[in-house]
């Protein structure tokens, strides 16, 4: 295992290596100082653009085929994009150290634009990696839905790629032999449902010997966290403070509490638990609902129909009696880095083109995500998967804690939602609030 783990680091370094490389070879390596531009022989502009998967997966393709586009339309202007991937094949770890070594190295190494998970924007703006684009992009932000453009202080910094939530899907077979009709379900979507009624659901479930629902309790990383953080908002919750400093007092507020006893009581009432297999719903008609974003449409579609003869659905996020609803929003998304290139024309140009409806539309056709642009005809039925996730989007979307720790605070939740098998609500939360103001005073030195 550890002669393993030598050549993934070795293997990282390498891929690190060879994206400055492909830099210096188009012109942007090579010099510490600013460059005002990056031009090739024949004397187009470059443009230079890094994402996050491989080449060859269907995202891959329909990134290139969008960058090839661009070229086409703008090989008169003399501009000229450059896409590279750089999958995450051994986890998103090693494609931030990318970003941050490339970054460090200064004079243009760095790709003009990046795409990167949407809590990261904070952390990439604070430390000066993404270009502000506030007043550069004018209104051309307006035509994005909800919570999806990534903002730190009231700046723009990033656009989305595609939009995503996410909801509790169901196997309709499994809901009909515990007694739950199709017209209560689509009462819910319609209506919205809350906690108590969720976990009379549950109940039912139990009762006809399922596992009433995977929450992905053992997803780890920011899947967890993407996945549960809407239930303690769903509380009348926030986890840190707006400027993000401060966890104390809210993370462990009564609210936030209460999103999080809902948690545990799912487990204690054994209608979920840390050991369901992650393909268990997908596969047999022993689980009544997964919690899932919207990337399980195209698995259910292309891979697992079979097993949702009888029909499938999604349901909302459930939230407490007396407050709003609220759904998990956010997804990865391109922006314009300070590398070292002063003129940012063309990489405006590009981050435009690939935000654009057409741009959109060709990714998530190929994603099975919803589009972040308010100005593409998205025709879905109300109940539809597609529509209730879109709706949430719409009207309950609330994006993750925007903080320069957000690294920081993602490890605590899911530290918390681990802590929830043995530990009572108050002593974890409490523990890993104190934790985590740690964490948040040492990144603000």
């Amino acid at each position: 295992m550890k002669t393993k783990g030598l050549f993934t680091k070795a293997a990282a370094l390498i891929a690190c290596l060879c994206c400055v490389i492909s830099l210096a070879a188009c012109g942007g390596g090579g010099k510490s100082e600013e460059l005002e531009s990056r031009t090739d022989k024949y004397g187009n502009t470059l443009v230079t653009i890094m994402v996050h998967k491989d080449s060859s997966t269907k995202e891959g393709k329909a990134y290139q085929k969008c960058v090839d586009e661009f070229n086409a339309e703008y090989k008169s202007k003399k501009i000229k994009a450059q896409i590279t991937f750089v999958a995450q094949t051994s986890g998103v770890d090693q494609y931030e150290a990318t970003i941050s070594n490339l970054y460090r190295q200064g004079g243009g190494k760095l790709y003009d634009i990046i795409s990167f998970d949407a809590p990261k924007c904070a952390g990439y703006a604070k430390s000066g990696i993404l270009y502000d684009m506030t007043s550069a992009l004018g209104d051309y932000t307006d035509d994005f839905i909800g919570e999806s453009i990534n903002r730190f202080n009231d700046k723009v910094y990033g656009l989305p790629i595609q939009e995503s939530s996410a909801g509790f899907y169901y196997n309709l077979d499994v809901m009909k032999a515990a007694g739950i009709t199709e017209n209560e379900l689509n009462g819910y979507k319609t209506n919205g449902w809350t906690f108590e009624q969720f976990k009379n659901v549950c109940e039912r479930l139990k009762n006809a010997g399922k596992t009433a629902v995977d929450m992905q309790l053992a997803a780890g990383g920011e899947t967890c966290t993407y996945l549960l953080y809407p239930l303690g908002n769903a509380a009348g919750g926030e986890y840190v403070s707006k400027d993000g400093k401060t966890a104390n007092g809210y993370l462990n507020s009564a609210q936030t509490k209460e999103g999080f006893q809902f948690i545990k009581d799912c487990i204690d009432s054994g209608y979920t638990n840390y050991q369901i297999s992650g393909t268990e719903f997908l596969t047999k008609n022993t689980v009544g609902m997964y919690l899932s974003s919207g990337w399980t449409i195209p698995d259910i579609k292309e891979q697992y129909s079979a097993n949702f003869a009888g029909g499938w659905g999604i349901l909302p996020y459930p939230h407490k009696d007396g407050s709003p609803a609220v759904s998990a929003t956010g997804s990865w998304s391109f922006g314009i880095t300070n590398n070292g290139i002063r003129n940012k024309e063309a990489a405006l140009e590009l981050i435009k083109w690939m935000t654009s409806d057409s741009s959109a539309t060709t990714i998530t056709n190929a994603t099975g995500m919803i589009a972040a642009k308010s100005t593409i005809n998205k025709n879905y039925e109300a109940t539809s998967p597609e529509g209730v996730l879109y709706n949430q989007l719409v009207n309950s979307g609330k994006a993750r804690p925007s903080m320069a720790a957000y690294a920081d605070f993602s490890t605590e939740f899911n530290l918390i939602i681990t802590g929830l098998r043995t530990g009572g609500v108050d002593a974890v939360l409490n523990e890993h609030t104190t934790s985590l103001q740690t964490k948040i005073n040492r990144n603000d030195r």
